[in-house]
């Protein structure tokens, strides 16, 4: 007998009397399996992100595809982005080197090992000065010796270039010339005893014709102002020029401590012998009176404490050079 076209001979063998194979759309019976494929779908985008999880709810904006507003931004690891790389460690800030004050050599006030090392090189190469560790008068006159013979400029100063000649380093912060500043206050004056543009150095003990020298040369323009350093009385002086000093006045103070102006051009007209003066007031004009003539204008300035004999006056006139204030 001829099969139907609803049976197919084989299906005795496969499923039994009751199973079919469907091969035309219309007349076949509904397909049951397909609710199960369409679970299964729905499943594998709720766990894409793509759709919300509860029926009928909205989806969270950052479960939405795409690049707009509501998109994941990027590098946030959900899904259709890019994960954003790891950013580069910071390297952690190298701590900054300690800042050591930079030194250009070793000058008169300087105390300490390294002056000490100085003194004993000059004393090694013939000239003769204390090895006291104190940079004065006799340590500057000394190093200007030196750098003479070393065809080096007589600055008085053991600069860079003198110490590596002698293979001195210096090594201590005191020689620093930053610690060498003048002090607060002056010792003997109250009035630096030039007004004007001026300038000087410590020649204390540098040696002159006559001798060392026993104050510190003050140099400035012909009859700029003298002032008196300190409230005293005027204890003698020349109009005259007579001896070394020229026109030269002497001013005591109440302790005892005498000053010396010497190579002026003018004293002050109301000025005599026992003249009390007041620090600031005008005592007379520089000049190059004496043996300074050919020279230049300047004011040679002593301190002599009690009337005894000089000291070096260069820490004093720094202490109240208006210039350093």
């Amino acid at each position: 007998m001829r099969p139907t076209a609803t049976e197919h001979p084989r299906s005795r063998g496969r499923g039994g009397k009751g199973a079919r194979i469907i091969d035309r759309t219309g007349s076949s019976p509904r397909d049951l399996t397909r609710p199960l494929r369409t679970a299964a779908a729905i499943v594998a985008l709720l766990s894409l992100g793509v759709i919300a999880p509860t029926l009928g709810a909205s989806p969270m904006p950052e479960q939405l595809p795409g690049s707009g507003p509501s998109a994941a931004p990027a590098g946030s690891g959900l899904p259709g982005q890019p994960v954003a790389a790891a950013p580069a460690p910071v390297p952690a800030a190298t701590p900054a080197a300690p800042v050591t004050p930079a030194t250009d050599g070793l000058r008169p006030g300087a105390s300490g090992g390294d002056v000490k090392a100085l003194q004993r090189k000059l004393r090694v190469r013939g000239i003769k000065v204390p090895v006291d560790g104190n940079y004065g008068a006799r340590t500057r006159a000394g190093v200007r010796i030196l750098q003479r013979k070393l065809k080096l400029k007589a600055t008085g100063v053991a600069d860079a270039a003198l110490l590596a000649k002698l293979g001195l380093k210096i090594r201590a912060v005191a020689s620093n010339p930053a610690t060498l500043s003048a002090p607060a206050t002056a010792r003997y004056l109250k009035v630096f005893p030039v007004v004007g543009d001026y300038s000087y150095e410590d020649d204390f003990g540098d040696p002159r014709g006559q001798g060392a020298h026993q104050g510190n040369d003050i140099i400035g323009t012909m009859g700029m102002q003298l002032v008196s350093c300190v409230d005293g009385t005027i204890s003698r002086l020349t109009r005259e020029e007579t001896g070394l000093g020229g026109i030269w006045i002497w001013i005591v103070d109440g302790q005892g401590n005498e000053y010396y102006y010497a190579h002026m051009a003018s004293i002050s007209p109301e000025l005599k012998a026992g003249s009390k003066v007041t620090a600031g007031q005008t005592v007379g004009t520089m000049g190059m009176t004496g043996d300074a003539r050919g020279t230049v204008p300047h004011l040679h300035f002593e301190i002599r404490p009690n009337g005894g004999g000089s000291i070096n006056p260069f820490t004093d006139l720094r202490a109240v050079d208006p210039k350093r204030k």
